[in-house]
């Protein structure tokens, strides 16, 4: 008979005290567990490894503090990159502007300007050898988004300037003002579409034989166009003076200055030493007069007039302007040197773009007049051929780059009010003992 198959019989656990007392090993305390043994020592041996590791960092041992740093500084202060007091006067703090102002003046704003930013918020350390100088966009936009609210009675046609683009950004100044430099000249003249010669002059001529770059310029700026060095050699023409033709090949021009009086007396010395190796040309009739002069003072007084008259009311006036007549000589107005904004009582002229930077230099791969595109068909002489905004835009509107940040052309400071720090040794720039 199989056997009959019954379900296995549940005994109850017991849940009273003593129950649960007999399930508990009273043994457990001294029996050997290796996971404990090895967690109490942890538990005293890595606050003690830390406390050791921590060491060199507490107390700046082996470079130790470089485990703080945010990261490079600039190269501007990679002199001092291991001194964080040098800026950081407190520890994990913020630069104070009265760490950055021991070896900066830090001029302000534009007095218009509406309150002025702490040094940290545009110039910020710590993202390696870039130059502090270039700061972010938005650190400009954000007041000049809206002038009238952070400037007073701002002067700028466009009170919201958010980003290098038409609309967005007004045109430049120098494009609506006008070249009052009282000299004449014409740069289509120089520029004919097709080539040709006058008088042995070949035309066009290369913008750089005019606007030449100064080499001892880190900007590249151009050196002031001058008769000697860039006209002399075309027009040297205008400085004849020998009306009647005496001279012969012997002459030679008039000197180019400013003093009428030192012209008149080289006129007078080149006919007096025509007339002592010429004694016979008294005989000679000037001009349309029919009998010679009467002796060689009024032969020398009359050639000299006619001369003068010649040259300062005919030649002169070719390329200059005259502001009065003073001692029977007309006295021209100054030129200065031919570079920059002219004002006549400022000889080194103004800068045609004030409010910002330019550098030839940095343009100098372009072809001219691929900014000074209206050279060509200029033929007043109050012109101002500088670049215009639409001009920039193909390099710098477009290309989301640094190239058209604020800063690449734009200062912050006002560097007109700059002044010197108090000038320190070197081994205290550098904080080091003296020697």
């Amino acid at each position: 008979m199989a056997k009959e198959d019954k379900p296995l019989e549940y005994e109850r656990r017991v849940l009273d005290t003593k129950g649960l007392a007999q399930r508990i090993d009273l043994d457990y305390q001294g029996r050997r567990e290796p996971f404990r043994d090895w967690r109490r020592r942890l538990g005293w041996l890595a606050p003690a490894v830390a406390a050791v590791g921590a060491l060199p960092f507490v107390l700046g041992l082996g470079g130790g503090e470089r485990v703080f740093s945010n990261g490079a500084v600039s190269r501007s202060h990679a002199l001092f990159e291991d001194r964080c007091t040098a800026c950081h006067t407190e520890a994990f703090s913020d630069v104070a502007d009265a760490a950055c102002k021991k070896c900066h003046d830090g001029p302000p704003h534009q007095a218009k300007a509406v309150g002025e930013a702490r040094c940290g918020e545009c110039h910020l350390e710590h993202r390696g050898a870039v130059r502090l100088a270039q700061v972010d966009n938005r650190h400009c936009t954000r007041c000049h988004a809206d002038l009238a609210a952070h400037a007073r009675n701002p002067p700028l046609k466009a009170a919201r300037i958010t980003a290098f683009r038409p609309g967005r950004h007004p045109e430049f100044r120098a494009a609506s003002l006008p070249d009052r430099r009282p000299l004449k000249l014409n740069h289509a003249a120089h520029l004919p579409p097709e080539p040709k010669t006058i008088r042995g002059m070949k035309l066009p001529i290369d913008c750089s034989g005019c606007h030449v770059t100064d080499r001892a310029s880190p900007q590249g700026d151009l050196l002031p166009v001058t008769f000697e060095q860039h006209c002399r050699s075309c027009h040297e023409r205008e400085l004849e003076f020998d009306v009647y033709q005496l001279l012969g090949a012997s002459g030679v021009p008039a000197p180019h200055t400013k003093d009428p009086q030192a012209i008149h007396e080289f006129i007078v010395k080149t006919y007096q030493n025509l007339l002592a190796l010429n004694p016979a040309i008294l005989q000679t009739p000037l001009g349309r007069d029919l009998m010679p002069a009467a002796n060689a003072p009024a032969w020398l007084a009359a050639v000299v007039a006619q001369s003068e008259t010649f040259l300062f009311q005919r030649k002169c006036q070719y390329c200059h302007e005259y502001e009065e007549v003073r001692s029977s000589f007309p006295v021209v107005r100054p030129v200065h040197a031919i570079r920059g904004q002219y004002q006549q009582e400022r000889p080194e002229g103004r800068p045609w773009m004030e409010q910002a930077r330019f550098s030839h230099r940095a343009h100098r791969a372009a072809q001219c007049e691929s900014c000074h595109a209206e050279a060509r068909s200029s033929r007043k002489s109050s012109d101002v051929l500088a670049p215009k905004l639409a001009g920039c835009l193909p390099c710098h509107g477009v290309t989301g780059t640094a190239q058209e940040a604020c800063s690449q052309c734009h200062l912050y400071h006002d560097k007109s009010q700059e002044r010197d720090k108090d000038r320190r040794p070197i081994e205290q720039l550098l904080g080091r003992q003296p020697r």
